[in-house]
């Protein structure tokens, strides 16, 4: 029998950023894969700063292997997006936006299906198999991120929204 679920959140069509009625974060952080050595660094900072461990695995961003460019790096980190899929997909309302405009996952509301995970386009929540719920960025509660201060060849950016949106055409010489 086949399990059917009525969602009830909607979500307006995307707008530009400078005229959303949505709170977005103000920054966001932006890599430059010219960059990166693929070193880690901003993973173990991130690993630590929230799980107080050096182990990569906790690290709440992902360096990987660029598969198109053999020698480079790509970055995965959540984006806070404007119209989070994520949130409009939760079945138990745990992903929210807070004041600042941080997505946030409820750790009291998550129930650990991992619909969060699927809906993402770059698939950045990821099971915590201790407390068994979908965790994510958070921006460093709001704070300077510790990725991007631990990342030593300045590949990891906090820019403003807008400067990061013009960067990242730049970067694809769009």
């Amino acid at each position: 029998m086949a399990l059917k679920v009525k969602v009830s959140k909607r979500l307006s069509a995307p707008v530009l950023v400078p005229i959303a009625n949505e709170n977005v974060t103000e920054n966001v952080i932006i890599h430059n894969p010219e960059f990166c050595t693929g070193c880690m660094q901003c993973m173990v900072g991130c690993a630590y700063s929230h799980f107080k461990t050096f182990d990569i695995n906790y690290a709440l961003l992902y360096v990987n292997d660029n598969p198109a460019t053999p020698g480079s790096w790509v970055n995965a980190n959540c984006s806070h997006c404007v119209y989070p899929m994520c949130l409009a997909a939760c079945p138990r309302e745990a992903i929210y936006k807070d004041h600042l405009g941080i997505v946030r996952i409820s750790p009291l509301k998550c129930i650990g299906c991992g619909i969060c995970a699927q809906t993402c386009p770059i698939a950045v929540p990821r099971l915590d198999n201790t407390k068994k719920i979908y965790v994510k960025c958070d921006l460093c509660n709001g704070e300077y991120p510790n990725c991007v201060k631990m990342c030593s060849t300045n590949a990891l950016q906090l820019l403003p929204r807008r400067e990061a949106f013009d960067y990242v055409k730049k970067l694809r010489g769009v």
